[in-house]
């Protein structure tokens, strides 16, 4: 065999994340010698701060896009749950109104997706196309197109851009939900159930796995994931705005694919899902330092997605070859 098949079935054998991690590394290393701003606490705390809700978005989207589906709605379900959120803060305690807006718009979302998705087979992608439009369109609605201030109280503002102790609360936050849906996917009959959804539904299907309850299911964990950046933002921000999230969801689409979760399904983690976001954090944090326009950093996206898409092609190809020459 050639040296170059050689090389090619070693990178199969790393992780899907390997290489943004390697790049992650690689600018984390440039930017400290040419950059050394880039690498003080306060800047790193930036960082953290900045990628901690489109990592909670991102750990919610990557359930749905490892069951072959994808939520674009993402950012507008944020918008709501602050806006929803402001509103009950009014008339309830703010820790009893982060309490209800949790379950309530989850429940909301989670059942109006996972309904028209999983148990009715609607298209993903048109299906929270729409709710990205109907959510976004409702805060406009309840805030007439303004700005609501909101105390978020102590709780509230360690989640969202506080302290714990000496520990960033995001950070916590970022944690604790990626711990959790890690050992969910990795040690639960429900996350092989999600990879088996996501690999092929049909022989999930014969295998006895009720693939509408699981697809459905994703779709509540996203919303809550969701929900919970609302109310990370509601603590960053002190405010509720009906254009809080706008874009957002194609950074976490991005981040998560990076992060090497293949948009057919079946494959990805939430590692990699965190190292995905971090480098687009990192890369747009390092346009600032350096100065370059704010405009260039969509762009960049973009192009760091488009690169990652053939990443995982060339990473695939050996075993794709492998397998056609077994079949004939």
């Amino acid at each position: 065999m050639s040296n170059v098949g050689l090389s090619r079935l070693r990178m199969t054998a790393l992780p899907p994340w390997s290489g943004v991690l390697m790049l992650l590394v690689l600018l984390i290393i440039v930017l400290a010698i040419f950059e050394p701003a880039f690498i003080s606490m306060g800047n790193v705390n930036n960082i953290i701060r900045a990628a901690a809700i489109p990592v909670v978005l991102g750990i919610g989207m990557t359930f749905a896009i490892l069951t072959g589906g994808i939520d674009l709605s993402v950012g507008s379900v944020l918008a709501f749950s602050g806006v929803f959120l402001s509103i009950l803060a009014g008339f309830i305690p703010i820790s009893l109104a982060v309490l209800v807006t949790l379950v309530a718009v989850t429940a909301i979302v989670g059942g109006i997706n996972g309904s028209l998705i999983g148990r009715i087979g609607l298209n993903s992608f048109v299906v929270t196309l729409a709710t990205l439009g109907v959510f976004r369109g409702v805060a406009y609605l309840v805030t007439n197109g303004k700005t609501q201030t909101v105390d978020p109280g102590v709780i509230v503002t360690a989640l969202g851009d506080g302290n714990v102790g000496p520990v960033p609360g995001p950070l916590l936050v970022m944690i604790v939900i990626g711990l959790i849906a890690s050992y969910v996917l990795r040690s639960t009959y429900f996350g092989r159930d999600v990879y088996a959804v996501g690999g092929n539904e049909v022989a999930a299907q014969l295998a006895g796995i009720n693939t509408r309850s699981v697809k459905m299911t994703v779709y509540f964990v996203s919303a809550a994931c969701a929900t919970l950046g609302g109310i990370m933002s509601i603590g960053r921000m002190e405010s509720a705005a009906p254009t809080a999230g706008a874009g957002l969801e194609l950074a976490v689409v991005a981040g998560v694919l990076l992060g090497g979760t293949r948009l057919s399904g079946g494959v990805g983690t939430i590692a990699g899902t965190v190292i995905g976001i971090f480098f687009l954090t990192c890369v747009s944090n390092a346009l600032t330092i350096i100065g370059v326009s704010s405009y260039w950093q969509p762009i960049a996206t973009g192009v760091l997605l488009i690169a990652a898409l053939l990443f995982d092609r060339f990473r695939l190809e050996p075993s794709r070859r492998a397998k056609k020459i077994k079949e004939r």
